[in-house]
């Protein structure tokens, strides 16, 4: 259901282009494997029309050698301009920076079909002396309205005495004829918070405009500013991101009627839970909505959910505490202590759906996943309504001394007496969860590779209705 390359490669960030019915969906290979494929990092492509089913077209923008600047060719756009295609890309080799020289450089490649690129030779952009030299990517080029002109935003850092998680800005340069760049000495948005802002996006809907990127100084994330020019100034909302720290480096396109945004679900060292992070993993595609104040959210796009067409038959399996089944085929938990209900085994690729209510935030509740016959371990997608708080957790923890083992986490209220709904795609180790069509999580779980769904209440009363379960 979700792309990721064979073998030991990871996917890193998506550069999404639409034409004509088709997403074409370059993105960042890393092999993980220098022995058979040397060192560096091509731009490979993905087609598709419906997020569901792929061909992948292998290496189109391939790396240079340790001696070119782009041995690893990083993030940059794809757009079409004058019937020709451009890419502008970030050239990335930490073997010049060695040798004293800038580490990242912008560069160019043109196109007449998307397949088939040939590198401008004698494009370069580097960042000027005002600017820390090797922190200079991830170029998203657009044409500005307002100013009549290409525009370019980059990632940069300020060379100033500002602690050094507070230098990043997105900067913006302006061209008339997408060759010759001018860089403004102001930048384009600075919020002095972050090391740097990764892979700015800029787009309209609406009435609104949004800058994305994304930040690993923080809560590493992919988050967003809103502004109702193209130029901001711009507001962060109360909710900046759409997803958690597993998905990461996203951007945005459009097929002229909806707008997705792809990152990646990050793996992590040698895919066991108790690892640390890694750059890269499995592409995620989220749609994004526009509520009425002109804030964002994501849901599942509707290709991806009607994709589960096999309807599982519910059966129950194991029970402690209580779970008290209504007349209409739900299951009440009580809010006395901890009551757990198990269900079916889990294919390993499957979609579950359910509708719950809660009746007051004092206690925590879930659902359970790849659980054990007695829920002696298992995966749980928990809510905490008294913080706001859906979390990922699993059992055993790494830490008994701890209430929840966060490797994810997202803001989350539930309003007691409200009835939510919750769909849960689970792929191999990829977990994705959805509430309410304005939440999203992203996660992973490696260590147990099977096992049963269920639920849990924890000193909470909670109904739970409509339970579902698919395989593709």
């Amino acid at each position: 259901m979700f792309y990721r390359a064979e073998g030991k490669a990871v996917c890193a960030d998506v550069i999404p282009y639409y034409e004509n019915g088709k997403f074409y969906l370059f993105y960042l290979r890393d092999y993980r494997d220098w022995d058979a494929h040397g060192e560096g990092c091509p731009w490979c492509l993905l087609t598709t029309e419906d997020f569901v089913h792929y061909t992948d077209h292998g290496e189109v923008l391939p790396r240079g050698t340790k001696e070119e600047q782009d041995l690893y060719v990083f993030t940059g756009s794809c757009n079409k301009f004058n019937g020709e295609y451009y890419i502008f890309y970030t050239g990335h080799n930490p073997h010049l920076r060695r040798a004293g020289k800038p580490e990242q450089k912008i560069l160019l490649a043109k196109s007449s079909d998307l397949y088939h690129w040939e590198k401008v030779k004698d494009f370069c952009l580097e960042a000027p002396e005002w600017l820390e030299i090797h922190d200079y990517r991830d170029p998203y080029v657009y044409f500005d309205e307002t100013k009549q002109k290409y525009a370019m935003l980059i990632a940069g850092r300020l060379k100033n005495d500002a602690p050094i998680n507070s230098k990043g800005v997105t900067l913006v340069l302006y061209s008339d004829d997408l060759l010759h760049w001018e860089l403004s000495e102001e930048p384009f948005y600075g919020s002095d918070s972050f090391f740097a802002h990764e892979c700015p996006d800029l787009f309209k809907m609406g009435d609104w405009w949004y800058l994305v990127f994304s930040e690993f100084t923080d809560k590493n994330l992919t988050t967003y500013r809103m502004s109702k020019s193209p130029n901001g100034p711009w507001i962060m909302p109360k909710v900046n991101s759409f997803d958690g720290h597993a998905f990461y480096a996203a951007k945005t396109v459009s097929d002229g009627n909806r707008r997705f945004i792809l990152g990646w679900n990050c793996i992590k060292n040698n895919e066991v839970d108790n690892d640390w992070w890694q750059w890269g993993g499995t592409i995620i595609p989220h749609e994004l909505v526009q509520a009425e104040d002109g804030t964002l959210y994501v849901k599942c796009p509707h290709e991806i959910l009607d994709s589960y067409s096999e309807n599982i038959q519910i059966e129950k399996s194991y029970s402690w505490g209580i779970f008290e089944c209504t007349e209409r085929g739900g299951y009440l938990g009580s809010n006395d202590g901890r009551s757990v209900i198990l269900f079916n085994e889990m294919p390993e690729n499957c979609k579950i759906e359910l509708d719950f209510t809660s009746t007051d935030d004092v206690g925590d509740f879930g659902i359970m996943l790849r659980s054990d016959a007695h829920s002696d371990r298992y995966y749980a997608a928990k809510f905490e309504p008294k913080y706001n708080r859906l979390a990922f957790d699993r059992f055993p923890r790494r830490d008994s001394t701890v209430h929840v083992q966060v490797e994810t986490e997202r803001y989350c209220p539930i309003i007691a007496g409200e009835k939510n709904h919750l769909t849960v795609i689970a792929e191999g180790s990829v977990v994705e969860v959805y509430i309410n069509d304005k939440v999203a999580m992203s996660a992973r779980a490696f260590d147990f590779k099977d096992g049963k769904f269920g639920l849990y209440t924890q000193n909470t009363k909670v109904l739970f209705e409509n339970i579902k379960i698919y395989k593709d």
